[in-house]
């Protein structure tokens, strides 16, 4: 959503706000509302930006710029729902009302670039590829370094997404299989139980490692792993911004993708979380992939670990729990429990793990000083404790975290859960027939 609105923004279907009324006004959510926090203002919090959405549906404000920034300055990091006693939906409520103003104002004719391009980005893996050669060039020969020498000089989009560019290995995109959903012949011709990978669109360009060791990982244990090539965006990064004719057009591609009988799991809790909540946003037709979704950490807790010869290892690791596995999923202790199983891996969560890290999808790039306020707190417990290694299960949230560590000078890997069970996983020849 952007704060580029025009004074006589309204909402043209107030009917959809009805359940800012169950909000009591009580204000326990104030005290776990990141942005009211930091603001201490009453419309950066849960309960006034429902009021706020609730004067808007009755016409009695209409959504000027201060509006505007009150309602976009939300994290939808949903903390507020898990403390609400009358368990007020927020954060589709907050979806709608973006939903809405972004619909009544867009102006007719072409649409801004930047729009534009996400758009394309979402819907299109040739543009995705094309994206990852671009920046691997950028980045291999040398041109990237003069973005960082001159970072103050660049227009403030695209600094700052430089700043947050992760150096990109040479790590081809897994394997997609052509087969299309809605069919339970994946298994077909083996006895290997069979789980579906969802790559998500970030997951495709910034952390084809992690989707490459979910693989790799995944294979090891015994199963066999379908990547349907017709999958697409998850949608949330339209859906958040209030387009929710993009989000709703990549749902139907991805209920057409896949196979709902069969696991399927996301490396990305963020991904996972926007699946896992598709019939709050998309309908009852979503049920079957909502319930088949499921975070690769808690899918590898049933697994069957027993036989693997572990190597000698000791190594000190920091978890960092994202909102969404943490407020959506409900699965923030299986990170720690997964990894308790590998002997010398000794974990601990970072300072405040329970507030959000300001990464938020895109808010790390639209609102910068917040999103660094907001991890400040975490990059200076990494930087006291000095863990071997960072994890996180969320590609947004790894990449917030890893550029603020790089600037504030700290050499520490953030790195998915899963890409360091791969690392230590014993040559496949040395188990008992893991697989």
């Amino acid at each position: 959503m952007s704060p580029r609105l025009p004074p006589d923004a309204s909402l043209p279907h107030p009917e959809r706000f009805l359940a800012t009324d169950s909000c009591v006004q009580c204000g326990l959510c104030l005290p776990h509302c990141p942005t009211y926090l930091q603001s201490r203002q009453e419309p950066d919090s849960p309960r006034g930006r429902i009021s706020l959405i609730q004067a808007l549906a009755r016409g009695a404000i209409k959504a000027d710029a201060r509006v505007i920034e009150h309602l976009d300055g939300c994290l939808v990091c949903r903390a507020c729902e898990d403390m609400c006693p009358s368990r007020v939906p927020y954060a589709s409520l907050i979806d709608a009302v973006r939903s809405e103003l972004a619909g009544n104002t867009r102006p007719a004719g072409p649409q801004p670039l930047e729009s534009r391009v996400l758009r394309q980005f979402t819907r299109s893996r040739k543009l995705r590829r094309l994206v990852y050669a671009a920046l691997r060039f950028w980045q291999d020969s040398g041109v990237d370094r003069w973005g960082t020498q001159f970072a103050d000089a660049l227009p403030a989009g695209l600094g700052r997404l430089h700043s947050l560019m992760p150096k990109l290995q040479k790590t081809p995109l897994i394997d997609m299989d052509a087969q299309t959903g809605m069919d339970s012949s994946f298994d077909e011709d083996t006895d290997k139980p069979t789980v579906q990978l969802f790559t998500g669109c970030a997951g495709e360009v910034f952390d084809r490692a992690t989707l490459l060791s979910a693989h790799t990982v995944l294979m090891y244990l015994g199963y066999r792993v379908v990547v349907p090539e017709a999958q697409t965006c998850c949608g949330a990064l339209p859906l958040h911004a209030g387009d929710e004719t993009s989000a709703q057009a990549l749902a139907q591609t991805n209920l057409a993708a896949f196979t709902p009988t069969l696991p399927i799991l996301s490396t990305a809790s963020g991904c996972g979380a926007t699946l896992k909540d598709m019939v709050s946003w998309h309908g009852n037709a979503a049920a079957p992939l909502a319930h088949a979704t499921q975070d690769i950490c808690s899918f590898l807790l049933t697994a069957d670990w027993s036989g693997i010869a572990w190597p000698k290892t000791d190594l000190r690791v920091a978890v960092h729990t994202p909102c969404s596995l943490r407020r959506v999923l409900h699965a923030d202790s299986d990170v720690l429990a997964l990894l308790a199983r590998i002997p010398g891996v000794n974990t601990y969560e970072i300072a405040r793990n329970d507030q959000c890290c300001g990464a938020a999808g895109r808010y790390m790039l639209d609102h910068p000083e917040m999103a660094d306020t907001l991890v400040a707190d975490k990059v200076a417990d990494i930087a006291r404790t000095a863990p071997d290694c960072v994890v996180s299960t969320n590609i947004g949230c790894s990449l917030h975290l890893q550029a603020a560590l790089r600037r504030a000078g700290h050499e520490v890997e953030v790195v998915h859960p899963v890409t360091l069970i791969a690392r230590l996983l014993p040559p496949l020849a040395t188990t008992n027939d893991v697989a």
